[in-house]
């Protein structure tokens, strides 16, 4: 069942309880909003974001409920081939690493940030920066308040993240609502990114 943004949020459940190796995101360039995938996700954390214009709302995946079982990527069969790609039919879900699940406990975001490191929640940080990387954005729930804390952060402008000037790396104006806030990365950030999660894909497009 397609379940708009907004009333995802205000319904939304808690975060899985243990890291999984792998997340699914979804290309929004690719999607279509069939809503084949949130049909047949067991953990219900695929929500829609509606476009006025029909042709442009797209699924988004929640990466911090996600429970990577692939059920959204690929369904099981009776072939040779024991995995195939049978349920998005635009090809528009990636299965990638989880960064939160590593040899090292040491954030990959940590030697990036160059501030305090009191009370910063380094795993969801890098989670939703995970995200901000793949598709440009996060929907950040309201309860997060110390994500939140540092989002506010990002949205000054700093010399702390560029050699040549002051830069932002979060937009100036989030979209707020009781239940979320959503972030857009500057391109200030999308470089910044591409340098911490060097060897990760990509997959958002403008």
């Amino acid at each position: 069942m397609t379940i708009s943004m907004t009333d995802y949020f205000q319904t939304r459940k808690a975060d899985r309880k243990k890291e999984t190796r792998y997340i699914n995101v979804i290309n929004k360039d690719s999607c279509t909003s069939c809503n084949s995938c949130a049909t047949v996700c067991p953990v219900d954390c695929i929500y829609e974001v509606v476009s006025p214009v029909p042709s442009e709302s797209y699924h988004q995946i929640d990466t911090s409920r996600c429970i990577g079982c692939q059920m959204c990527y690929r369904s099981p069969n009776d072939s040779s081939d024991f995995y195939q790609l049978t349920i998005c039919p635009w090809n528009a879900i990636d299965m990638l690493h989880n960064p939160n699940v590593k040899p090292a406990d040491q954030s990959v975001l940590e030697p990036y940030y160059r501030g305090s490191t009191a009370d910063i929640p380094w795993t969801k940080l890098e989670e939703y920066s995970y995200q901000l990387f793949l598709d440009g954005e996060v929907f950040i729930p309201a309860g997060e308040g110390a994500l939140h804390a540092v989002f506010a952060i990002l949205q000054e402008e700093s010399w702390m993240y560029s050699e040549e000037d002051n830069i932002r790396l979060v937009g100036e104006t989030p979209e707020k609502t009781d239940t979320f806030t959503r972030y857009r990365a500057t391109e200030a950030a999308r470089d910044l990114l591409d340098v911490i999660f060097d060897g990760y894909e990509r997959i958002f497009m403008d």
